[in-house]
């Protein structure tokens, strides 16, 4: 059985003790208490450390009309301030405890407050309470700090100093926006940074980086390293038009092989640097690297390695770096058979003698040799001629 000893000792309307003294928890001055019988041994034996005699009243012992002397209680005043606090088992008829005796009348039982004074009436005492103002008898402090639950701030968040800058009830050690008021429930992205701070609201973003100090943090803005704000991103893979060097084609390394600030995939001269990206023949390749800038010809198919495109060259299968073509025909004349006269068809089958028939005609027509040795002559004329026009 638990006996409850704590009593009407305090005054609900102030919460204070006006007792001197009252060691068993009855609420009776140690004044009004009864004298105890010194001729009892049992009393004889309980000697006052104070005085060296033994103590006079029934305030030192637990129940004194029921048990006499049996029970003294003295030891339960740890704090020293005539209140007490702790548990004495209560013997039986057969010597073994069959109910606890509970001393609760001492609201701080380590700390000596005499007045007994609780502001908050949770009976617990202003010099020991984690929370003066707010009533909380449990004394929970979840975080340790010396401030109860109750009042604290930051109840999980060690926080001494309870500071709270923007004044919305949430200390700044747990505030998710110490500088700006907020509901701390707004946090969509759960990195502890809250929405209304936060320069990522959808990307965890703990650290808060922002690079280019652009207001977006690194990690949900598509241009880390540029503090243009932009938004666009046509090619939607996760950088912005301003700094994606490939802003219609996907490019999620950013290759750019020549180093044009071209991104490879759109680039259309990969292998060499060609930031202007002139296109004169729309072949998707660029004029610095397109053998045939003038001909769309994207095989770039150059057989007599010239470095000009077959599209584009009047000697296709000779090297004819000059590009001479005397008689505008489309056939350059290191490969042209009759030089000297138009013949884009280069037919040569009335004899087969390597001239053309357009030149074994003009022989004929015009009463020279008929070995078309006078052709020739002139269609050498006429070729030295344009090539030394060409270098003069």
């Amino acid at each position: 059985m638990i006996l409850a000893l704590c009593l009407s000792a305090f005054a609900a309307e102030e919460c204070t003790n006006d007792l001197y003294q009252d060691l068993n928890c009855n609420t009776i001055e140690v004044y009004d208490e009864t004298l105890v019988d010194l001729t009892d041994p049992d009393c004889l034996a309980n000697i006052d450390p104070m005085t060296g005699e033994p103590y006079e009243n029934a305030d030192y012992y637990y129940d004194y009309f029921s048990f006499g002397c049996l029970y003294p209680v003295a030891a339960y005043d740890e704090d020293g301030d005539g209140m007490s606090y702790g548990a004495q088992p209560i013997l039986g008829e057969h010597g073994f405890p069959d109910k606890m005796a509970i001393f609760a009348c001492d609201n701080c039982p380590v700390d000596y407050n005499r007045d007994q004074s609780d502001v908050d009436c949770d009976n617990v005492g202003d010099v020991c309470d984690n929370c003066l103002v707010e009533p909380n008898g449990d004394q929970f402090d979840t975080d340790f700090d010396s401030i109860g639950d109750a009042c604290d701030i930051c109840p999980f968040w060690p926080d001494i100093g309870q500071e709270d800058h923007d004044k919305d009830g949430a200390g700044d050690a747990c505030d998710n926006c110490p500088n700006l008021a907020n509901p701390q429930q707004d946090d969509s992205d759960g990195d502890l940074i809250g929405d209304a701070c936060d320069n990522c609201i959808v990307t965890p973003n703990g650290d808060q980086l922002d690079t280019d100090g652009d207001g977006f943090g690194d990690e949900c803005d598509r241009c880390p390293e540029d503090d243009t704000v932009t938004t666009q991103d046509r090619d939607q893979d996760g950088l912005g038009d301003k700094c994606d060097n490939c802003p219609d084609v996907i490019n999620l390394d950013q290759a750019d092989v020549d180093g044009d600030g071209v991104g490879d995939p759109c680039d259309d001269c990969v292998f060499t640097w060609d930031a202007d990206q002139y296109d004169s023949d729309d072949d998707l390749l660029g004029d610095v690297c397109d053998n045939c800038i003038t001909v769309a010809n994207l095989a770039q198919v150059d057989s007599d390695e010239d470095g000009l495109g077959d599209e584009c060259d009047v000697c296709p299968n000779v090297v004819d770096p000059d590009q001479l073509d005397v008689d505008q025909d489309g056939v350059g004349d290191a490969c042209d058979n009759c030089p000297g006269v138009p013949n884009a068809d280069q037919d040569d089958g009335t004899d087969g003698d390597g001239l053309g028939d357009a030149c074994d005609s003009f022989s004929l027509r015009g009463g020279g040799c008929r070995d078309g040795s006078g052709v020739l002559l002139l269609s050498a004329l006429l070729v030295g001629a344009a090539r030394l026009k060409k270098r003069g």
